[in-house]
């Protein structure tokens, strides 16, 4: 049972259950006091002081040990002191930092809130490198316009995500201007992750298409990958993207007959 026992705990359960909650969160949180776990390396073992407190031996190492995910390694850090010693069992010390100064000490690294807690979240380094700039709003569609020497690699996702061309069809079939759009992924030149690349064919409002954009992508359904949206037109990269996942082909069937 998890009990809230400060303010961004309780902003932290209802962004679970309340994705227009998440902005004020993720803002809140920036400049919030955390917690991380510090672990000693073996040669400086931590004793119990005269008065019952922890003492670490003079001159150690401390690190922050990893949460694993599959084969990546995530730094953890915590919303209250219980948190982390729920987690962690070894010989350890709980510190206090500040989620801004942690993020930026360690840029390009992916991070998980309260691993092992009923309330968390994973950080992605991008969702790290939004955050930091002041991006609170991670519903919001991120559209950029791609520059011919701007070297972006395009890709076949291996798993189709089912959830996010359903919601981004289902947008599109009230948008008349939408001709077609198909998806894939990206990888930017110099980008840390891959995130979505939605080229979209149409003639009308560009504004259209983002608000439509934006109402498909509320809650986790982007699994914390950007969303770049390009419009056709033009674009060096239209004769790729069309070879994509055809998103408005939903409106024709091709969804079912693909999803049985």
């Amino acid at each position: 049972m998890f009990e809230p026992e400060n303010d961004i705990e309780r902003l932290l359960m209802r962004a679970s259950a309340e994705p227009a909650e998440r902005p004020a969160f993720a803002r809140a949180l920036m400049d919030s006091q955390i917690f991380v776990v510090l672990v000693p390396d073996a040669d400086h073992p931590m004793v119990p002081g005269p008065d019952g407190s922890t003492v670490v031996a003079e001159g150690p190492k401390l690190s922050l040990p990893s949460a694993v995910r599959g084969e990546e390694k995530l730094i953890s850090f915590f919303t209250a002191p219980s948190r982390a010693r729920i987690w962690f069992k070894g010989d350890h010390i709980v510190a206090p930092d500040l989620t801004r100064d942690l993020f930026g000490r360690y840029p390009g690294a992916p991070f998980v809130l309260n691993p092992g807690s009923d309330y968390g979240k994973d950080f992605t380094p991008g969702e790290v490198t939004r955050l930091l700039a002041g991006e609170f709003d991670m519903r919001a569609p991120q559209t950029n316009t791609t520059q011919a020497s701007e070297q972006v690699l395009l890709a076949h996702p291996k798993e189709i995500p089912t959830a996010l061309i359903e919601a981004l069809a289902r947008e599109f079939a009230g948008v008349k201007s939408v001709r077609g759009a198909w998806l894939m992924l990206a990888m930017r030149a110099g980008q840390a992750e891959q995130s979505w690349m939605l080229g979209v064919e149409h003639k009308g409002s560009w504004q259209d298409v983002r608000d439509a954009i934006g109402r498909a992508i509320t809650g986790d359904i982007l699994g914390g990958r950007m969303l770049d949206a390009l419009p056709l037109e033009g674009s060096s990269l239209a004769d790729t993207l069309r070879t994509g996942i055809p998103v408005t082909a939903g409106k024709s069937g091709f969804l079912q007959k693909l999803f049985r």
